[in-house]
C-alpha cells in the first residue's frame, strides 16, 4: 500500500473547511497566470464552497479565477456586515458558522428586513472585488475599463474643452457588474415574488456601489504643476457602499401585502408603519421585504441566531445603539470585570532599545444576561 496516499487521504479527511479555503484561495490566485493549476484549484474552490447552486457551479468551472474573486467578495461583505450591525441583536455572526458563501444563511432564504441587507451588500462585495482585481492584472477575463481620462487647463486654471483623452487603468465596474449579476442572480430564476425582490436588492446594491465610484487623478507638469491630469474611476472604500446600503436599510419597503396575494410582475412597496398609504413604485436603490423581522433576542437554531445573552452592551442614557435596555431586550444585564497585562511606562533607551512595564487594565464590561 502507498503510505504517502494513505497519509495524504487522511490529512484531507482532517482539514476543516477554512483550512481549504485558505490554501486554495492562493493557489487560485497563482493559478491566474498558469492555466494548468487554474483548472485543478478550481475544481477545490466549485467543490468545497457551499450554498451554491447547480447554475453556479457552472459559471465557476468556466470562470475559476473570477468566481474565487466572488467568493473575496462575499467574505468582504460578511466581515462589513459584522461592523454594522455589531450593536445590534442580530450581528451577522450566523453567517460566518458554515460556509464562505453567506447565501447559505437561513435567514437569506426569509424575506426580512435584514435579508434585504445581506442581499444588496453581498452584490455590491462581488462588484468591488472584481472591478479592483480586474485593474490589478488578477484575472484572466478582464482588464482595466477604459473610462478614465486626461483633462488639460487653460492658463487661468479652467479645463480646456474637447481635450480629454482616456487615460490611466479604471477599476472594471462593467465587468463587475456582469458577474455579479450572472453568478448572484441565477440563485433567484422562480418567478415568484422573494425571487423579484432579492434580485432587486441585489441591482439596489450594485446601483448604490455604482453612484459612489470615484475619478482619482494624478498630476502632470514641470515642477509639480498640474497642467496635465491623468485620472481613472475608482471603487470607493468598501464601507463607504455598506453604510449607504445600512440607510436605506432602515428605511426599506415593505412590499405591499396585494401584491403577495396577487404576485403582480412589478414590484411596489410602502413605507413599514403606513399599511393604508397607496402603493407606489419603489426607487431602485431602495430596499424591499415581506416578512416581519424577529426579534433576535431568543436563540432560534432555525434561522441561526444565537440571541443576545452574552453580548457586550452600553450602559449610560447617552447609549443609542447597544444601549443594555435594548441589546439585552428587558433581561438586564450584569457588570463583569476584565483584567488584561499591558506594557506601560515605557522608556526609550539610546540607541534603539525600548524598556516597559507590564502593568495591569482592568475594566468593567456590561453583559446582557
Amino acid at each position: 500500500m502507498n503510505i504517502a496516499r494513505v497519509a495524504g487521504e487522511n490529512c484531507r479527511m482532517s482539514w476543516t473547511f477554512p483550512a481549504i479555503i485558505i490554501l486554495f484561495v492562493p493557489l487560485l490566485n497563482m493559478a491566474s497566470s498558469r492555466g494548468e493549476l487554474l483548472k485543478l484549484n478550481s475544481a477545490l474552490a466549485c467543490r468545497f464552497v457551499r450554498g451554491l447552486t447547480r447554475e453556479q457551479r457552472t459559471i465557476c468551472h468556466d470562470a475559476p479565477d473570477t468566481a474565487s474573486v466572488a467568493f473575496e467578495g462575499l467574505q468582504l461583505a460578511v466581515k462589513e456586515c459584522q461592523h454594522q450591525f455589531r450593536w445590534h441583536r442580530w450581528n451577522c455572526t450566523s453567517l460566518l458558522t458554515k460556509s464562505s458563501n453567506p447565501h447559505a444563511s437561513a435567514l437569506m432564504k426569509r424575506g426580512f428586513r435584514e435579508s434585504s441587507f445581506l442581499y444588496a451588500l453581498t452584490a455590491a462585495g462581488v462588484v468591488h472585488s472584481i472591478a479592483r482585481a480586474c485593474a490589478q492584472g488578477r484575472l484572466l477575463s478582464c482588464g482595466c475599463d477604459p473610462v478614465g481620462y486626461r483633462a488639460s487647463h487653460d492658463p487661468r486654471g479652467r479645463l480646456r474643452a474637447n481635450k480629454w483623452e482616456w487615460s490611466g487603468c479604471s477599476h472594471n465596474l462593467a465587468y463587475g457588474i456582469e458577474f455579479s449579476k450572472k453568478f448572484l442572480d441565477v440563485r433567484d430564476q422562480v418567478d415568484d415574488l422573494q425571487s423579484k425582490i432579492n434580485v432587486h436588492n441585489n441591482n439596489a446594491g450594485r446601483s448604490i456601489l455604482a453612484s459612489h465610484m470615484e475619478v482619482r487623478c494624478k498630476c502632470h507638469g514641470l515642477s509639480g504643476s498640474c497642467q496635465v491630469r491623468t485620472c481613472w474611476r475608482a471603487t470607493p472604500d468598501f464601507r463607504v457602499v455598506a453604510t449607504t446600503i445600512k440607510r436605506q436599510y432602515r428605511k426599506a419597503l415593505m412590499v405591499a401585502q396585494e401584491e403577495l396575494n396577487n404576485g403582480v410582475s412589478i414590484l411596489r412597496g410602502r413605507p413599514r408603519g403606513r399599511r393604508k398609504s397607496r402603493p407606489r413604485p419603489a426607487p431602485k436603490t431602495s430596499l424591499l421585504f415581506f416578512e416581519k423581522s424577529p426579534s433576535f433576542c431568543e436563540a432560534d437554531p432555525k434561522l441561526e441566531s444565537s440571541g443576545t445573552s452574552g453580548r457586550v452592551c452600553r450602559t449610560g442614557r447617552t447609549s443609542r445603539t447597544g444601549s443594555c435596555d435594548l441589546l439585552c431586550c428587558g433581561r438586564g444585564h450584569d457588570l463583569i470585570r476584565k483584567s488584561s497585562i499591558k506594557p506601560c511606562n515605557c522608556t526609550f533607551h539610546w540607541c534603539c532599545r525600548v524598556d516597559c512595564q507590564k502593568c495591569q487594565d482592568d475594566k468593567w464590561v456590561a453583559v446582557c444576561k
